[in-house]
């Protein structure tokens, strides 16, 4: 793996040799990468407290789970944890990158939604939606969702989860920078976001590259 500047930094929006399609996440070791979600309190307490992310009972097992290693992608998603009480709590989840892999060599490119669709034909699905900058506005290349169902999401939580926090409060605490503080408080975000969760260029096979429609991609 390549450590990158994060994405949305003034620097990297400048850049036009990003590749249209790549898969640029945290990784905190080079067995591990994280991704983020965003639950409920009850689902996130629980998981927070035990390590299981299925420890509440309200979560759903037979629940399409898009998967976002992107963090901006992710605050956009969600609107910084403010989208609604089923997304109050943003979990930062690390998981082994052998799984993650896994996931990739196994996944079929989709179009779809962010929605939750149990029963589809495939298990996992690839999707690139525009990268986002701090401001979420779209950026010109893409990042990575995988949308996870069936007993793919048994083994992600009984085998490859390795570690949960609860990132909620330096969210919300962020966001309130950006919004009270306009470009002061993007650059103090971006600086505070890029030490604690830089991301790098997850580098993969040509089978891979191949498989997720990453070669020679073009907007």
């Amino acid at each position: 793996m390549n450590r990158v500047n994060d994405a949305s930094s003034s620097s990297a929006q400048g850049q036009t040799n990003i590749p249209y399609k790549q898969i640029r996440a945290h990784c905190p070791t080079p067995d591990t990468i994280v991704i983020y979600q965003a639950y409920p309190e009850t689902i996130a307490d629980a998981a927070v407290a035990t390590g299981r992310l299925n420890a509440s009972s309200e979560f759903n097992m037979d629940r399409m789970i898009w998967i976002k290693p992107s963090f901006y992608l992710c605050m956009y998603r969600y609107a910084w944890s403010y989208k609604g009480a089923r997304e109050a709590r943003i979990l930062a989840i690390t998981m082994t990158m052998a799984g993650f892999l896994t996931w990739l060599r196994n996944a079929v490119p989709s179009t779809g939604s962010d929605a939750s669709t149990p029963g589809t034909d495939e298990a996992i699905r690839a999707q690139w939606d525009p990268e986002r900058n701090i401001k979420l506005e779209k950026l010109s290349y893409r990042s990575l969702l995988l949308g996870v169902s069936g007993d793919w999401v048994e083994t992600w939580i009984n085998e490859w989860i390795v570690g949960i926090e609860d990132i909620t409060e330096d969210v919300r605490r962020w966001k309130s920078y950006i919004d009270e503080d306009g470009k002061k408080g993007r650059r103090k975000v971006q600086r505070e976001v890029t030490r604690k969760w830089p991301e790098e260029v997850v580098a993969v096979d040509e089978e891979i590259e191949e498989r997720l429609e990453m070669r020679n991609a073009t907007g």
